[in-house]
């Protein structure tokens, strides 16, 4: 009880004080830019290797005013890896928060920096296109996700603000164009997260928006050494549930759809299908009340199970302060689970055949681990290809300009995790004001790489050196019949005596969209026996006899309705 009671003590409280370069009259450039974190040297055996500023990627994110001064600058900001120019490899889009005239207004003349897109060369470096492609952004950045809303081919952008979003349609020449207004996603709000998913089958991407707080600058009732008040002190905003018309515009279907839930302070939200019935359900994690699970019955409407589920508290009935989640199947039953990073030790919910989560961070050995951080971005991935999902958690002070080590920790094969930080190498002896975090393999090479971000602070590619010598396919997917990037399509892969279960959907998690190509791990196997595809809509694909170790493009059989 007393540890709960001191999470939700400092959850309300959500404070810190200056840190490094806020001081007194800062000027505007120092305020736009923090010193950053010098190169991370990897040594000879480790299994990461930080190849930023070899890539090309110059990216820093901006904290306009040089300090942490409100919840709302806590947050941080993300982005997105995608393939916007169809050539097969992940390009990179990171969002920059900037100067705010409320939230983070800066010394005067503080200008906004811009959001980022990076296009991967295929050479390990990425060129800088943001001004050919024009998404520099505008307003307070926090996060960006990515799909084909209009299902031509190419994948769109939406860019989550606090302020107004923005939706970016991608023309396929390699530049984008503003249509929010047009597209009826023109509302102001404190947005901090989204998702794309088909909640109605029609294949059409719909848009979910997680909003925070309203951030009233006149509060001032708080605890004044701990600098700034909690998310209670400000009013909950609505979520929103954007319905994809197939016309280039969207409809908010909000309180049709039964998402409008009263008090919830959102931080993040995913999509998958929990119960296995074909529909896309939606986990949102909150801060300073239980989390989320929208259950959708298939028929335009989802209901709140998250408490009767056992997904809306951790093990310990804390609610204080969750962050993201991410999916993934880390015992090997074919179940999905959820992995909730927060400020205390979290939680991993582990699915059963029943419909009901089981939390066992501490018995995954996860909790024990990460217990003195306050964790933000949490991601499965396999970073040996040994055919079980490990995990990469970053970390950052809540209250103070602090840096943490983030945590790399691997899976037995159980769903039991241990500290794999000495593999790790370098970067995981390093300190950083960690937020975000995404994988991805951006060199198409088949070994998982991290992509982290930073408040105040430059942003860091970890590129995966793994020589374990262990299979692994990469799965490309193309729907026809319904949305064009398959979300929502169910894939068995079976090789070596294994099975693996995994559902392609917009991979989110805290801050960031990652990679959305499903990766297997194949272990000591080479080839796979069959890949299973159950696409959107029911259609079934099989695959025999498949080479590994290939990014392998597979497109739903029929014509593209």
């Amino acid at each position: 009880m007393r540890r709960f009671t001191v999470l939700v003590f400092l959850s309300l409280l959500g404070a810190c004080r200056p840190g490094p370069g806020g001081g007194k009259g800062a000027s505007p450039e120092a305020a736009a830019s923090l010193p950053s974190t010098p190169p991370v040297q990897a040594g000879p055996e480790d299994l990461f290797e930080d190849v930023t500023a070899k890539a090309g990627i110059g990216f820093v994110h901006q904290l306009a005013s040089g300090k942490l001064t409100n919840i709302v600058e806590s947050v941080g900001a993300g982005g997105v890896v995608f393939d916007f120019d169809g050539d097969g490899l992940p390009d990179l889009y990171l969002v920059n928060s900037g100067p705010h005239p409320v939230i983070s207004p800066g010394p005067a003349g503080t200008r906004r920096l811009p959001n980022r897109l990076y296009r991967n060369r295929g050479d390990g470096t990425f060129e800088d296109v943001t001004e050919k492609a024009g998404v520099a952004g505008a307003d307070f950045g926090v996060m960006a996700v990515a799909a084909d809303f209009d299902n031509d081919g190419h994948p769109d952008l939406f860019v989550v603000n606090v302020g107004k979003c923005i939706l970016y349609r991608n023309r396929g020449d390699g530049t984008f164009q503003d249509v929010t207004e047009k597209a009826g996603l023109g509302r102001e709000g404190t947005a901090v997260a989204a998702t794309f998913l088909d909640y109605d089958g029609d294949g059409l991407l719909d848009l979910f928006v997680v909003n925070y707080l309203t951030f009233d600058p006149n509060y001032k009732l708080h605890y004044s050494p701990d600098g700034y008040p909690g998310p209670l002190a400000y009013k909950a905003e609505f979520n929103v549930l954007y319905r994809n018309r197939g016309d280039g515009t969207f409809e908010d279907v909000s309180e049709k759809a039964g998402v409008r839930i009263p008090n919830c302070r959102g931080m993040g939200v995913t999509a998958f299908d929990f119960n296995g019935d074909g529909y896309q359900d939606l986990y949102v994690t909150n801060d300073a009340s239980p989390n989320n699970l929208l259950l959708n019955d298939g028929k335009g409407h989802f209901r709140d199970v998250g408490v009767e589920t056992g997904a809306a508290f951790s093990q310990d009935g804390d609610a204080s302060a969750s962050m993201g989640a991410s999916i993934g199947d880390v015992d090997g039953d074919g179940i999905p689970d959820i992995l909730v990073t927060s400020i205390g030790y979290g939680s991993l919910h582990l699915g059963s055949k029943g419909g009901v989560f089981e939390d066992r961070i501490m018995a995954s050995g996860i909790g024990r681990i990460k217990a003195q951080y306050a964790s933000w971005g949490g991601n499965f991935f396999d970073f040996d290809n040994a055919g079980k999902l490990d995990v990469v958690i970053v970390n950052g002070d809540l209250h103070y300009m602090n840096g943490w080590e983030a945590l790399l920790l691997e899976n037995d094969g159980t769903g039991v995790f241990t500290d794999a930080a000495p593999k790790g190498g370098a970067f995981f002896k390093t300190k950083f004001r960690g937020r975000g975090s995404a994988v991805l393999d951006f060199d198409n090479d088949g070994r998982m790489d991290i992509l982290t971000t930073n408040i105040a602070d430059r942003c860091v590619l970890l590129r995966n050196r793994d020589r374990s010598g262990n299979g692994w396919i990469t799965l490309d997917l193309e729907g026809t019949k319904k949305n064009r990037d398959g979300f929502g399509a169910k894939v068995t892969v079976k090789a070596g005596g294994k099975t693996w279960k995994s559902e392609a959907r917009c991979p989110t998690t805290y801050l960031f969209q990652g990679d959305r190509r499903l990766h297997f791990g194949l272990g000591r196997a080479q080839s796979v026996d069959s890949i299973e595809i159950v696409w959107p809509g029911g259609q079934v694909q099989t695959l025999s006899n498949v080479r590994g170790e290939q990014v392998l493009k597979v497109r739903e059989p029929g014509e593209r309705r």
